[in-house]
């Protein structure tokens, strides 16, 4: 994982994940202390990003397989995101800005994110040998979350200071420069054919591939319930968690990103724990671990309170163990997948556990808007760190049986970000 190669396709996901956080936080920060968005229309807004995933992450899937110049893919979504933060920009700098324009280009941005998130990780598989798959995931990760604790740090600071269309500005240059570093790759830009009769196989063959994913028996197919409520409840969290903090524990704008500063650290940690976990055995052990780790986690956001230093420590606690565990748990998640996966089929692989989650997580996003507007918002976090445990009958069973043993052995393909 040494080649330049490598390097370059590091650099350039790290750039586009900074830019984003950007963009994250200026959107909230907007919406909630500019334009008085309401929980509900936070939440409408954290659903825009995760519904294009449920209505086309099938499709796009299996368009990913099919690609034959990934690369070239990768690049026209950049220059198509970059291109509308750059017209969101213009819209703020004129005052122009609504909660409307920052719905319609979340969800924009979130249909880029569904091809560009799914093909990253299926053109890695060119530029690394097979052996080296699972390191150079947990690197990708980690260089991830490193860009988000930049991003978290400054976000705050610049739209404080510059204003909205100065973060917007800059995502859109973190787009280009992330464009750039892909076309200065030397690697041919070519599919991973492993299997082209069986990717391109009949329709009735790739939906049996897919039912064949959560086969009887299997580890996956144990705890996809616990994998959708974990995304319902998630999704749940991050629509709240601008009015939490803002609102309810009155942290200043300018520090808005920096409460999530120690989250970077957290997943950069979590990047690195997740190998050396996996490679001890025991993978399912540890995937179910982490996502107990990520509801006691959720629960400790929830109370988060008092004085300002104290209630930003709590919320920085609660998010930071969150973000470790659930570094881990897709590390572990991504052991589990690719055991499965029919050769040729890892992108319908990856976008039929995306789909499925992203549906619970626009559920989940609107659900807790809507739901904190009656009951409140620290009530609803409250409701959101339980939801994962009605599936605990089902997970008492998997630890009784062969079935949480699971895979454990080293992967040779590689499985998509978005699943966690």
């Amino acid at each position: 994982m040494s080649s330049t190669d490598f390097r370059r396709y590091w650099w350039a996901e790290v750039a586009s994940q900074f830019g984003t956080v950007l963009t994250f936080v200026a959107g909230t920060t907007i919406a909630v202390e500019s334009l008085n968005a309401s929980t509900t229309q936070t939440g409408l807004l954290t659903a825009a990003g995760y519904l294009p995933a449920a209505l086309f992450g099938l499709w796009v899937g299996g368009a990913a397989d099919r690609a034959r110049r990934p690369r070239r893919q990768l690049i026209r979504c950049d220059v198509v995101a970059g291109s509308l933060l750059a017209a969101t920009a213009l819209v703020a700098a004129t005052g122009h800005l609504s909660v409307l324009w920052l719905v319609g280009l979340t969800l924009l941005l979130g249909g880029i994110a569904v091809s560009a998130e799914t093909l990253y990780f299926l053109h890695l598989q060119g530029l690394v040998p097979a052996g080296e798959l699972t390191r150079a995931r947990a690197t990708l990760q980690s260089g991830e979350y490193g860009a988000r604790l930049a991003g978290n740090a400054l976000a705050g600071l610049t739209v404080a200071a510059l204003g909205g269309a100065a973060a917007y500005g800059l995502d859109a240059l973190t787009y280009a420069l992330s464009a750039v570093l892909l076309l200065s790759i030397r690697r041919p830009d070519a599919p991973v054919l492993e299997d082209r009769a069986t990717s391109e196989g009949s329709p009735s063959r790739r939906g049996a591939r897919l039912r064949g994913l959560l086969r009887r028996g299997s580890f996956l197919k144990a705890v996809f319930g616990l994998l959708m409520l974990q995304s319902a409840a998630t999704a749940a969290g991050a629509a709240l968690l601008g009015p939490f903090l803002l609102r309810d524990l009155h942290v200043p704008a300018s520090l808005f990103g920096l409460a999530f500063v120690a989250t970077g650290l957290a997943g950069m940690l979590g990047s690195w724990a997740g190998p050396h976990l996996t490679r001890r055995g025991g993978t399912p052990r540890w995937f179910l671990l982490a996502n107990a780790a990520q509801m006691l986690a959720s629960a400790v956001l929830a109370t988060a309170g008092g004085p300002l230093p104290l209630a930003v420590a709590t919320a920085g606690c609660g998010l930071a163990t969150a973000k470790f565990s659930g570094a881990i748990a897709n590390i572990c998640l991504s052991t589990v997948v690719l055991a499965d996966s029919a050769p040729g089929s890892l992108g319908r692989t990856v976008a039929l556990l995306r789909s499925a989650s992203t549906a619970c997580q626009v559920v989940g996003a609107l659900g807790a808007g809507l739901l904190a507007s009656v009951i409140g918002t620290r009530t609803t976090l409250w409701c959101a760190a339980a939801l994962p445990l009605l599936t605990l009958p089902w997970l008492i069973r998997v630890v009784r049986t062969p079935t949480g043993k699971g895979p454990d052995p080293a992967p040779t393909t590689l499985t998509e970000k978005a699943v966690s």
